[in-house]
């Protein structure tokens, strides 16, 4: 026999006794309403190999040697099941497992806060939940609706402010990283998010984590970070309609600021999701319109959207997954920036305010995951969001922004005391920023781009001054998660990122990465410690850099070319205590407490003040807003909510309450900082003859200082005690829900308390007083300072907003609700010059259509 031969025989032997000794464990396992459970471990001794990660299906396969083994199926958030099994030689053994939820309101899982999904106990940081149902049961039409309920977070112009980390910036600019389904939903131009975009009819759930996030997130998640997630079909499809309608009433304290006698200004509008599985194919679809005649006088506005997700598992490559998100959003109406006066004008916009739009958005996620059986993952996501302004002012904005992030995951088992979990990736964003198509403007395509090549723009009115503009972001991040002794998670990551906005980059800003370190630790059963730091990041958008545009009036928003990105970190130690008592009706819940420290450098706000060229002659004054940095700043406070489930004699409870305390201080409060006009002038408030300087509060300058030179943030600020601007210093939410049988009441309350501090250029004796209301044509002003001093004379603490609504059942898929908003009709407003919604009155229509596959 020859070598070769015999070679071959031997290890032909030698292959066919392995196969002869190996014995195969195989099955499916799934959730309790028969979902397949996707990413499962099945672990019999990982440091040996033998485990294994189930498909899509829910399938696994596990080869192993003759003998007894006892098998752990494991899923975050699942009761943990283990089985012993005995094998023979060649033996196929099937094992299909129902893994169960742990029943406790603290085992919700996450993904917003280390990109994987994680018990929320077992965060590092805060983090809240809210799901779909509360949306729902509210009649919550736009995100950004149901986000203002969140302990600790408010919305004003669409802005989020979580811990009082943010202000008021009339959209432009965001501390907060707004996510839809974990990738940015903030434009290219502004770096707002557009909240009206997402689908809510196929909202999941919504996640807040408050607290710094650049290390993970980018810049942007400098306060936090909100992400919306979108439901995926389970095996019961889903498909529900619901359609509503209602109308406003009048104020109560002013009645005369109704101005729509005899002509009711009703909403109503419908929304419709559908979620199923076809074969391979997960698909989810929605529409939605919405028709709002608006409370105040010329904000009536329309807005439909489309939406579709896709996703084809492949069965032949196990683990393999692609798929797209196509979503588009138009919107028509009209809005104004502030009111005419008080009273009766309250409702009112100032003369020349009105800006009638036409906006067209869209999104393009294309995507592809993969696991394979050593339970890597690897994900690949793009998104195209446009997003047009088109409006009646001749000033509008063509935005695109291209978002590319490709990473890796994977958990590693080193043994039963010791698990890690790295994530690590790349991104990439891409931004555009053009002029709008003139509509009256023949020019052929082909001389436009001429002239563009030539001049670098096109010659018609423009949002952010006469050109394009271009900026890019480039970023690498990695973070660990390990979980030791099944007690301690410890979580540390690091990002770097580079910025480029029309050439000038963030090489001499940002010059190291950014870091972030969070410790959770389980003292007891359900006794949850945990301590984070982190550090956070934002460069300045395009608006804030370079918007030129009138509000109304002779009232603007002026560049600020000068602008710096600003930095800070945020630093926390909190505590959340689970419990669970009784059996036959058990009440369960948890209380969390967090104290947190938020520290920024070159802090950007919007001001209001005198930033353009005052020409008396030719009627330019110069006054408006402009995003600035006004130095240094601290935020101190303490979080602190409740949630409870319950059920007694057959009535079903839950409640979440939440409170939030902030102390904030301006560290440049009595110190010069650097204020900038439209060309990027330092502002001497002495150099306009005096007509700057008497907008400044010159009460609040520190002995010494020469007022007609320099500027302080005392010096901008209405109050006399160091605070920071357009902060709540305390917020109480409270949701609350009961449901009988076919019965169901739900009651939403919030406290938010009143803005002590604001612009003093709002409040000043200058600007209210009657020569310059007359230049500028408004009493504006004047009303305002009226408002808040009639506020602050009887001690006014805050805004208290009650919202019900009732719920009944006639048979199991149709739901009759009666809604009620704002029911003590409270007159409030989150920003100066702009009443909320007074006392309305819905009635919906849910219908869950039973479907088969």
């Amino acid at each position: 026999m020859s070598c070769k031969l015999y070679l071959t025989t031997v290890l032909s032997v030698f292959v066919f006794a392995l196969q002869a000794q190996n014995a195969k464990i195989s099955g499916t396992v799934k959730e309790e309403n028969g979902d397949a459970l996707i990413s499962a471990n099945v672990i019999i001794d990982a440091a040996k190999g033998w485990a294994a990660v189930t498909d899509f299906e829910g399938n696994y396969e596990i080869s192993v040697p003759a003998g007894s083994y006892t098998v752990s199926f494991k899923y975050v958030g699942k009761e943990e099941q283990n089985i012993k099994v005995t094998v023979a030689d060649g033996e196929k053994k099937t094992l299909n497992v129902t893994l169960k939820e742990k029943q406790q309101v603290i085992d919700v899982l996450v993904v917003t806060g280390s990109k994987y999904e994680k018990k929320l106990s077992e965060e590092t940081v805060s983090l809240e939940v809210m799901k779909s149902d509360v949306l729902n049961n509210q009649n919550v039409t736009d995100v950004s609706g149901g986000v203002q309920k969140i302990p600790g977070v408010t919305i004003a112009d669409g802005q989020a402010n979580i811990r009082g980390g943010s202000g008021w910036s009339y959209g432009a600019g965001s501390r907060v990283a707004v996510l839809y389904d974990d990738l940015l939903i903030t434009t290219a131009d502004a770096d707002d998010a557009k909240w009206s975009m997402i689908p809510i009819e196929n909202v999941d759930q919504i996640e807040v984590l408050k607290g710094a996030a650049s290390a993970v997130y980018g810049s942007g998640a400098l306060n936090g970070v909100i992400n919306t997630r979108m439901g995926y079909p389970t095996d019961e499809p889903f498909t529900r309609l619901q359609t509503y309608a209602g109308f406003y009433e009048g104020p109560t304290r002013t009645r005369s600021m109704k101005w729509w006698q005899g002509k009711p200004q009703f909403f109503a509008g419908f929304n419709f999701g559908d979620r199923r599985k076809v074969g391979q194919w997960d698909i989810v679809t929605g529409l939605a319109y919405n028709n709002d005649r608006g409370w105040l006088d010329s904000s009536d506005n329309q807005d439909f959207r489309v939406n579709a997700k896709i996703r084809y598992r492949f069965k032949k490559i196990a683990g393999l997954s692609v798929g797209a998100n196509v979503l588009g959003y138009w919107s028509w109406g009209k809005t104004f920036f502030l009111w005419d006066s008080i009273g009766t004008k309250g409702y009112k916009p100032l003369a020349n305010t009105i800006t009638q739009y036409e906006n067209g958005r869209y999104i393009v996620d294309p995507f592809i995951t993969y696991y394979d059986k050593k339970d890597n993952k690897f994900s690949f996501r793009y998104r195209w969001l446009n997003s047009s302004n088109v409006n009646s002012t001749g000033q509008g904005s063509i935005a695109q922004r291209h978002i590319l992030d490709f990473s890796y995951q994977r958990p590693f088992d080193i043994s039963e005391k010791v698990k890690l979990n790295f994530v690590a990736g790349v991104g990439a964003r891409i931004d555009q920023i053009s002029p709008p198509t003139d509509p009256n403007d023949a020019t052929p395509d082909s001389v436009r781009q001429e002239i563009i090549d030539s001049l670098g723009y096109y010659p018609i009115p423009y949002l952010y001054g006469d050109k394009k503009h271009f900026g890019n972001n480039a970023s690498v991040y990695a973070q660990v998660d390990g979980k030791f002794f099944n007690r301690l998670n410890v979580t540390l990551g690091a990002r770097w990122e580079y910025f480029n906005i029309d050439g000038k980059n963030s090489l001499k800003e940002l010059t190291y990465p950014l870091f972030r370190l969070g410790v959770n630790y389980q003292a007891a059963e359900a006794t949850y410690i945990r301590a984070s730091f982190g550090q956070g990041f934002r460069y300045p958008s395009i608006a804030e850099l370079y918007v030129t545009t009138k509000v109304g009036g002779s009232l603007e928003i002026f560049p600020n070319k000068n602008l710096k990105p600003e930095r800070g970190y945020s630093a926390e130690i909190g505590l959340k205590q689970g419990f669970r008592f009784g059996k036959k009706s058990p009440t369960m819940g948890y209380f969390d407490v967090a104290g947190f420290w938020n520290q920024y450098d070159n802090m950007m706000e919007f001001i209001f003040g005198q930033f353009g060229k005052f020409d008396f002659i030719n009627s330019q004054y110069g006054v408006g807003f402009s995003s600035q940095n006004v130095g240094a700043t601290r935020i101190l406070g303490v979080d602190a909510a409740l949630g409870v489930q319950t059920s007694v004699g057959g009535v079903d409870f839950n409640l979440l309450v939440g409170y939030t305390f902030i102390n904030t201080h301006a560290l440049n409060w009595d110190k010069p900082i650097t204020i900038y006009n439209y060309l990027g002038d330092t502002i001497r408030p002495g150099d306009a003859a005096g007509f700057a300087q008497a907008s400044y509060n010159s009460s609040n300058a520190p002995a010494g200082l020469d007022t007609a030179k320099y500027i302080t943030y005392g010096m901008l600020s209405s109050s006399g005690k160091n605070m920071l601007k357009y902060r709540p210093d305390h917020q109480l939410k409270l949701i609350f829900n009961v449901t009988h049988k076919r019965f169901d009441f739900n009651l939403d309350y919030q406290f938010i308390a009143y803005q002590k501090n604001i612009d003093y250029a709002f409040v000043s004796s200058f600007f209210t007083g009657t020569p310059v209301a007359t230049i500028l044509s408004t009493q504006s002003f004047k009303a305002l300072a009226q408002y808040r001093s009639a506020l602050e004379a009887r001690n006014y603490l805050g805004d208290n907003i009650i919202n019900i609504g009732i719920g009944y059942k006639p048979i199991d898929n149709l739901k009759l609700s009666f809604i009620v908003k704002n029911v003590a009709n409270w007159e409030w407003m989150p920003r100066p010059g702009r009443f909320e919604a007074p006392r309305s009155y819905t009635v919906q229509l849910a219908y869950n259509f039973k479907t088969t596959k």
